[in-house]
């Protein structure tokens, strides 16, 4: 997983071509990998600093489900992004992406994002997507349904679990003082070993 611009479509392929079992389902897993992308629109003043960069680590889950599980697990990942923010004092949003602004893949979609006020700008931390069998005829994967015969396809759904560059950016913004230090939130400092900055 080298030179990758994000670990969903290795995580996807996992399976490919294989038959699950329904009772396996859902199936959850994640992946912690660098991240390289020379996003569209990447010039001007957004090019330098934690905002807009080039290179980054990333934690991405994802999941297979049923087409009856996937709605539950598709808001089971967004609670999971939206409670790690929420932890770290941050204003946020939840957007749900309307069908004009989705991808051909995509069923549904909703991000987070964060508020920098410095920046005055909503910046984007997590992304989740449900892509409802698109991914996973692509991929062939499928699940054997519990007392039936023959196969379905499964539902694929993942999320970013933070964009950390972005989320350390809302949190100097947001917690820096008069003096220039920066308050750091409590659920932070057992592993920073200090309450400021």
């Amino acid at each position: 997983l080298w030179a990758i611009p994000t670990a969903e479509v290795p995580l996807t392929s996992l399976a490919s071509g294989e038959i699950l079992d329904e009772a396996d389902l859902p199936m959850r897993m994640m992946a912690y990998t660098p991240c390289y992308r020379r996003e569209a629109g990447a010039a001007g003043r957004d090019t330098r600093g934690l905002l807009r960069v080039h290179e980054f680590d990333k934690v991405e889950i994802l999941a297979y489900a049923t087409p009856e599980q996937a709605p539950s697990i598709h808001t089971e990942i967004l609670e999971r992004a939206e409670a790690a923010v929420a932890e770290l004092g941050l204003a946020y949003r939840i957007v749900d992406i309307c069908t004009g602004d989705l991808g051909q893949a995509h069923h549904r979609s909703w991000d987070v994002e964060v508020y920098a006020p410095g920046a005055d700008q909503w910046l984007e931390v997590s992304s989740v997507s449900w892509y409802s069998d698109y991914q996973a005829r692509r991929a062939n994967l499928r699940y054997r349904p519990t007392g039936e015969k023959g196969t379905r396809i499964l539902h694929t759904l993942n999320g970013s679990a933070l964009a950390v560059p972005r989320v350390w950016a809302a949190l100097v913004e947001t917690y820096r003082q008069p003096d220039g230090s920066v308050v750091i939130p409590e659920v932070l400092r057992p592993y920073l070993g200090r309450d400021v900055l």
